[in-house]
């Protein structure tokens, strides 16, 4: 199981690298397409959250829901403490909101990780329909990623140094997590899948759906659903 967790929560990590190196080379490509691409992540995320997830937990654990409420609020907290109040200062300079940035997405990566580790810790189907939806998002999010950092002016090598470091710790999550599933009771493993699915739902709702808003674009509600549609469709094959 461990090879299993290892190749595709690498995977995942190179997903974000993906996106990355979108940004490099297909700037007016990405232009065109990340939104369609975010909606998805966010219909994905979503039905994968409903669908798998939170069953399975609520399976193991009997206060799954309160932990997926306490999910959704913990990322609300570390976003708004770590990612988006970043500097009080008008004068802030743009490396502190990189570094304060991806200090934020690395976390989220983590978690993302922690995900794919207890999925696959709960069975090899629900392993790899988390792994795909953390994937989805994780295209979008190396982008972002990389397109803050160097917006903050950052080096083009130091830059994407610290992005390969948030595509990092999704395997370095994953793996973590399958070194203590050993020692763990099946209630706190049906805890940790509650937390992804918190985490995943607070991603989708907060992060992804309030992008498809930005501007009037009258498909991307469309790709949200084609997203939760892919996701029912995954997890009616895997599930």
């Amino acid at each position: 199981m461990l090879l299993e967790i290892i190749l595709y929560s690498g995977l995942a990590g190179l997903a974000t690298i993906a996106g990355i190196v979108s940004v490099l080379y297909k700037k007016e490509l990405v232009k065109k397409y990340s939104k369609y691409m975010v909606a998805i992540a966010a219909g994905i995320l979503m039905g994968a959250s409903f669908f798998d997830l939170i069953p399975e937990a609520m399976a193991l654990n009997q206060n799954a829901l309160m932990v997926v409420l306490a999910g959704i609020v913990i990322f609300y907290f570390l976003e708004n403490m770590v990612v988006i109040h970043i500097c009080e200062e008008e004068d802030c300079g743009g490396h502190r909101f990189g570094i304060m940035t991806i200090m934020g997405l690395g976390v989220h990566s983590l978690i993302d990780g922690v995900a794919i580790g207890a999925g696959f810790g709960i069975s090899s189907a629900l392993g790899l329909v988390t792994t795909l939806a953390v994937i989805s998002h994780e295209i979008p999010e190396g982008i972002i990623t990389s397109s803050l950092l160097f917006a903050s002016k950052f080096e083009r090598r130091k830059g994407i140094m610290y992005s390969l470091g948030v595509a990092l710790a999704t395997p370095v999550g994953a793996v973590a997590t399958a070194l203590l599933l050993g020692s763990v009771s099946e209630s706190f493993l049906g805890g940790l899948v509650a937390l992804a699915a918190g985490s995943f739902i607070y991603i989708s709702a907060a992060d992804l759906i309030p992008e498809t808003h930005k501007k009037s674009y009258s498909k991307t509600s469309l790709f949200v659903l084609l997203g939760v549609l892919l996701s029912y469709f995954i997890s009616s094959i895997f599930g």
